[in-house]
């Protein structure tokens, strides 16, 4: 493995040294994508955020130190010269770490925080400092001016540490996962400071700054320069924006991202307030031979040309606006669907009919290269909520596991909005391969054992929440999901030999669908009791995100759908809310106002009263 070394000197002689691989890869998770020697070394990107916070530690000090030595000579032309050659070594400490980065095919730059914006707000707030330190002393008088440059010089250290602390952290967060080095860093550097305050102000230092407040300054300081160094500050948080990539490297392989028939893929992002991402992969059906991807007059039963973009929806949990939704405030990366494989497949297949059809079931491609822009622009989230719906529901079930070594220092949860992966044996045994799952499945005991064994979800799903015990993992779907391109659908569609006439009666597996998806939740709950919960509402509605009922819906004795997504949000390795349990409806087969039915009325759905109610025997 080539290994290139740089080295960023600041001035005051500090330096940072940072290796940096070929591949960047620091986890055995990945699957087939991720290349280079496990475990062997931090991402390029994260290094580079370390290297630009490291800088920024180094300007606090020599900002601080300029104004200490200005207490003493009150030599303002001095320390205006030294400010600005602080300003000069942060711009080229943050120019070296974004070239060293690229060189590793990692972006730093992109909507990043400027040096120039750094070096303004951080001066800013360390001149109030600075003013706060020397209010009510007289400077003329040695005792006064060598207390207030004390008190400054203990600031500079705190300010210092307190960065540089970030800096290790977030360069390789798999060696802090738990962040216990970073938070005892932190409380060795404020200890020092409370410290080294008692001492300066012990003698003739009649300061009005209270220490208390100077310490909260200088943590609101460097919580603001890591903040907007880890969430990008440039990326609009009013709207959607648009992200159309090339051919990306990423971690050592080449990428090309494109729908199912060959078209251009994009993908969409927005920034929130907060330090929380949600991933959410978006549904569109799926295909796996001549019939199901549109070899014949029926056309595709799934999403083949570019995607929508997410404002199209503005109800549920994609109306940001909505007060209720806990996930209003959030970032978000919103990995669209075109290539109808559930997000994961590797392959070109050929298939034969009539008219011989190619498809590029890209996938993995394109959810890979939409990881690698969410890992550049949200570096080290404290929570990441990973989810989706239908085809969706299967991104985010199989990419979320690979998310573990890209966000290893955050929590993690993990929601299948209505795809509970009731299959056939046929399907898995016979078609399943055509999406070329198993090239790029993470290396978990019992994963790919999963796909060849026959135990399909109950098995992977035991597996992965086995082995990330501190994440937590959840299937959500009503009783009996339904529509052409509901489970019920595409499982009718398995039961007659891949025929896609078979979805227009999906009804016909209602019942049979209810039975498996509810033993398989069963079966998984009770091999990880812990760490997973399900989900099962009234009716026949596929997917729940962008409906509101998630807000008020309690039909059936249920909870609503938000209240028990808050109780997930709010359970993690310190114990799991009594709230997020699992919930099963009663009157499972009440269907609710716009479900979707036959028409005319076929069984299992009968009229009763003014009911429409799925009556299974």
């Amino acid at each position: 493995m080539r290994i290139s070394q740089w080295t960023l000197v600041m001035s005051l002689g500090l330096s940072l040294t940072i290796q940096l691989g070929c591949s960047g890869s620091e986890s055995s998770v990945g699957g087939g994508g991720s290349g280079g020697d496990a475990g062997s070394l931090a991402y390029a990107g994260n290094v580079c955020v370390g290297a630009k916070q490291a800088a920024a530690a180094a300007f606090c000090r020599n900002t601080l130190e300029a104004w200490a030595s200005w207490n003493i000579n009150q030599n303002s032309d001095a320390r205006d010269a030294a400010s600005d050659v602080a300003r000069r070594t942060l711009a080229e400490g943050w120019q070296a770490a974004e070239a060293a980065a690229e060189e590793q095919d990692a972006n730093c730059a992109d909507l990043a925080l400027s040096s120039s914006n750094a070096s303004m707000d951080m001066e800013e707030r360390l001149q109030s400092i600075a003013e706060a330190i020397n209010d009510a002393l007289d400077l003329a008088q040695s005792e006064h001016a060598e207390c207030g440059a004390a008190l400054l010089r203990a600031a500079r250290d705190a300010c210092e540490a307190l960065l540089t602390a970030e800096s290790v952290h977030v360069s390789d967060l798999l060696t802090d996962s738990d962040r216990a080095t970073l938070n005892a860093a932190k409380g060795t550097a404020l200890d020092a400071f409370s410290s080294a305050w008692a001492d300066a102000t012990s003698g003739d230092c009649p300061t009005t700054a209270d220490e208390e407040l100077i310490r909260d300054a200088l943590e609101g300081l460097t919580d603001q320069l890591v903040f907007n160094t880890i969430v990008t500050p440039a990326l609009d948080d009013a709207q959607y924006t648009t992200l159309i990539p090339g051919q990306t490297d990423y971690l050592g392989r080449t990428y090309t991202p494109r729908c199912m028939q060959g078209s251009e893929y994009r993908y969409y992002a927005k920034r929130g307030t907060v330090n929380k991402l949600l991933m959410y992969y978006q549904g569109g059906g799926a295909c796996w031979n001549h019939f199901t991807c549109g070899g014949t007059e029926l056309g595709a039963v799934c999403r083949t040309t570019p995607p929508d973009a997410p404002s199209v929806a503005s109800s549920g949990f994609a109306d940001l606006s909505n007060p209720n939704n806990p996930f209003r405030d959030w970032n978000v990366v919103f990995v669209s669907y075109c290539t109808c494989d559930i997000h994961f497949g590797d392959a070109t297949q050929e298939y034969v009919g009539l008219e011989n059809i190619t498809v590029q079931h890209r996938g993995y491609h394109n959810s890979k290269v939409a990881e690698k822009w969410a890992r550049e622009h949200f570096v080290n989230p404290d929570v990441v909520f990973v989810t989706g719906s239908s085809a969706g529901a299967y991104g985010a079930w199989f990419n979320a596991p690979l998310l573990h070594e890209v966000w290893p220092a955050s929590q993690m949860h993990v929601l299948a909005d209505a795809g509970n992966g009731v299959i056939t044996s046929d399907f898995l045994e016979n078609e399943f391969a055509n999406w070329n799952f198993v090239a790029n499945l993470p290396d978990i005991p019992g994963v790919l054992e999963s796909l060849t064994n026959g135990s399909g979800m109950p098995g992977y799903t035991a597996a992965v929440a086995s082995f990330f015990p501190d994440t937590n993992w959840a299937h959500y779907s009503t009783m009996f999901d339904g529509s052409q391109g509901g489970q019920t659908g595409f499982y009718n569609v398995m039961l007659n030999g891949g025929n896609p006439l078979a979805g227009v009666t999906w009804w016909d597996a209602s019942c049979q669908f209810a039975e498996n998806a509810l033993s398989q939740s069963i079966e998984i709950f009770d091999e990880v009791p812990d760490n997973y919960r399900y989900y099962f509402g009234t009716g026949s509605r596929h997917t729940m995100w962008g409906a509101d009922k998630v807000y008020d819906d309690t039909t059936g004795n249920v909870p609503t759908v938000v209240n028990w997504i808050e109780a997930m949000l709010a359970s993690g390795p310190g114990g799991r809310d009594p709230a997020w349990e699992n919930v099963l409806c009663e009157d499972c087969g009440l269907t609710l106002d716009d479900d979707p039915m036959p028409n005319p009325l076929e069984a299992p759905f009968e009229q009763q009263g003014e009911d429409v109610v799925i009556v299974c025997e």
